[in-house]
């Protein structure tokens, strides 16, 4: 228990058998329970889990019988403690890459600032950014970027970042069935959590890089996330701001989307004219390019202001 919270460290676990181990043994006392998800392991990562098991009571493991992915195994464990005493919870992923020394600071932060949700954030100490893989620093920063919009947390800037702490009354509310079954997972909660209007935090954490490998393909990862969070956005304007409450920055969005698509078309179709007609347009047709474009552009730039300011409140 910390500060009257009853803790729950979540460990999902792929093929870490040299550093499962490590990443159970160094969990901190006063975590009351410890959830190990074996996500379909080919080597002896179960193995290890098992044997874990039977020295440590705090330790149990659920085991997915085929490799089913980060969110999925999230998921179950959520699942698996849908019922318990638990009022918080950490995942703590089995590749020993979060530093349990800096849970304290996360669950601090989590109680003293009334949040719901409590991010590490790696970039915002310069010698943790540093220590990162150049590759990791550009993939972070361009899909953090996009995924302010996506979710509506223009605050959070490490969203891949998987060092985070729940209050499980949040995770009992969010729609399960948005979540990415895989490494989508990160970005597809955080468009739950908007929906249901979770409080989120993020605190300085140095990024520890080691020992492991990732097993993480690249290329097919990055369009996964770019579609996600494509649909992500949209799900959340519908939920959020059209059927929970018709909001008027789903009114001007669509209203601005609808304006510059017309300037856009009427756009495409003078340079049509001009380029395969000879046809010049007049000082009337230009106007009507150019106003339903000014438009949108208003449009769609006070519906983004105003979704800024909807965190704010």
């Amino acid at each position: 228990m910390y500060r009257g919270l009853k803790i729950a460290v979540l460990v999902p676990c792929y093929n870490e058998e040299k550093l499962a181990a490590k990443t159970i043994r160094t969990v901190p006392d006063f975590v009351d329970r410890i959830i190990a998800i074996n996500d379909g392991s080919t080597d002896n990562t179960l193995g290890v889990l098992r044997d874990l098991e039977k020295k440590n009571k705090r330790l149990d493991v659920l085991v997915n019988g085929i490799n089913e992915g980060l969110g999925k195994s999230m998921l179950n464990a959520f699942e698996y403690l849908k019922d318990s005493d638990i009022d918080a919870m950490s995942i703590m992923a089995g590749d020993a890459q979060m530093d349990p020394q800096y849970l304290p600071k996360l669950l601090d932060a989590l109680i003293d600032d009334n949040v719901d949700v409590v991010k590490a954030n790696r970039f915002s100490q310069f010698h943790s950014v540093e220590s990162m893989p150049r590759h990791r620093i550009i993939g972070n920063i361009v899909v953090s970027i996009l995924t302010k919009f996506a979710t509506g947390y223009y605050k959070l800037f490490d969203s891949l970042n998987g060092y985070v702490v729940y209050r499980k009354d949040i995770i009992d509310r969010i729609p399960k069935d948005i979540i990415g079954h895989r490494y989508e997972y990160e970005n597809t909660i955080l468009v739950a959590l908007s929906i249901v209007g979770a409080k989120i935090h993020d605190v300085p954490v140095p990024a520890v890089y080691g020992d492991e490998s990732s097993t993480i393909n690249l290329f097919g990862t990055t369009l996964r996330t770019l579609r996600t969070l494509n649909k992500g956005f949209w799900k959340r304007i519908y939920y959020k701001y059209v059927l929970y409450s018709f909001h008027p920055i789903a009114l001007f969005l669509f209203s601005g989307l609808f304006a510059t698509l017309i300037g856009t078309l009427w756009a495409i179709f003078v340079l049509y004219e001009k380029i395969f007609n000879g046809l010049s347009p007049t000082t009337g047709t230009v106007m009507l390019v150019v106003l339903p474009l000014i438009v949108g552009f208003q449009l769609l730039l006070t519906a983004i202001i105003m979704d800024v300011n909807y965190e704010n409140e």
